[in-house]
């Protein structure tokens, strides 16, 4: 059976060539999970109705489909070496839907250190499982971070890996990120239409957007790993926030200061408040651009106030959002 170590881009799944995919049941934010079934158009909402089949404290080995490739979910775990058998029944799981080629994503995505114990765990099982009736390959995927690290465990556990050679691509290049943090941001980024040469340039351009997730009636949150998650693979970032609202310019004070913790150049695009918003967004805004000089991002401004002229309030909303979208593609444009 070979044992192929496949690196792949921090926070970006790319498909492979493969009978059966195996991933943690994970459907919350961005997961390997939710990448595998967009990456390969398979029902997203089918395996939502199949959360219940991974509830409780039972480790669970589940194979979804009736074509390939298969999706086999395992329930979720503190550790991964906290299931010693994990590995093996997701192999044997493969095996038996007479799959030829499996391919694991649970290290692709890892948000601290290296887990050297489960991963030699995994690699050991790969080892001593046998020959199976059908599986002739496995694949691991490793976050490209730590590529080596899985290397070199490979090598000590007398597995030695080989270069998976039917596989179209390689690591990515780190992207461009266009982000847009909150509400009316993101609303503006789904609108945004980018040019297909600036999507395929050989430092592409990754375009996302996040909203925060209320708690109650007057507080909201947000995902602070997902957003860590796309600022990590970005040779630089564009923050698009707009009208300073509370949660997104908490948004952008959070993923600007990560940014540059990693030395990763930061730009801010943002619209301040039109004067009939009131004063509570006014502060929020000139707070915002203070801390943002603080922290060295370099800040573009589409000011409200230009907009007051404006017929009615959607009139001046669509100029801004105009502006915004002008601004977001003369700053791609740049990074060519």
């Amino acid at each position: 059976m070979d044992f192929l170590i496949r690196p792949v881009p921090h926070a970006a799944y790319e498909p492979v060539k493969a009978d059966a995919i195996s991933c943690t049941f994970d459907t919350d934010g961005f997961t390997l999970m939710n990448a595998v079934l967009i990456q390969h158009g398979l029902d997203r909402e089918y395996f939502r109705k199949c959360a219940y089949m991974h509830a409780g404290e039972k480790f669970r080995v589940i194979s979804h489909g009736d074509e390939k490739p298969f999706v086999i979910t395992t329930t979720k775990t503190e550790r991964w070496d906290s299931e010693p058998t994990a590995t093996e029944l997701i192999i044997e799981a493969a095996d038996a839907e007479r799959c030829e080629s499996l391919c694991m994503t649970h290290f692709a995505f890892i948000l601290r250190e290296f887990p050297s114990t489960a991963f030699k765990q995994c690699i050991d099982s790969i080892r001593n499982i046998g020959v199976q009736e059908h599986i002739k390959r496995v694949i691991v995927d490793v976050d490209a971070r730590y590529y080596n690290d899985a290397i070199h465990l490979s090598q000590q556990a007398d597995l030695p890996s080989s270069v998976l050679d039917d596989w179209s691509s390689t690591i990515s290049p780190s992207y461009h990120l266009v982000l847009g943090l909150g509400t009316p941001a993101k609303q503006l980024i789904q609108r945004y239409k980018p040019k297909p040469s600036e999507i395929s340039a050989p430092q592409r351009v990754r375009i996302e957007a996040m909203d925060s997730r209320v708690l109650g009636l007057d507080c909201s949150d947000f995902d602070r790993e997902e957003l860590m998650a796309l600022v990590e693979g970005a040779v630089n970032a564009l923050l698009v926030v707009c009208g300073a609202g509370q949660s997104g310019a908490e948004m952008t004070n959070f993923a600007a200061e990560y940014a540059r913790s990693l030395k990763i150049p930061v730009h801010v695009l943002m619209s301040s408040p039109l004067d009939w918003e009131g004063r509570k967004r006014g502060a929020t805004a000139l707070g915002l651009i203070e801390n943002l000089g603080m922290i060295g991002a370099e800040i573009r401004i589409v000011a409200g106030e230009k907009f007051d002229d404006a017929s009615s309030w959607q009139e001046a909303f669509d100029r801004i959002d105009t502006a915004m979208l002008i601004e977001i593609d003369r700053w791609i444009g740049e990074q060519r």
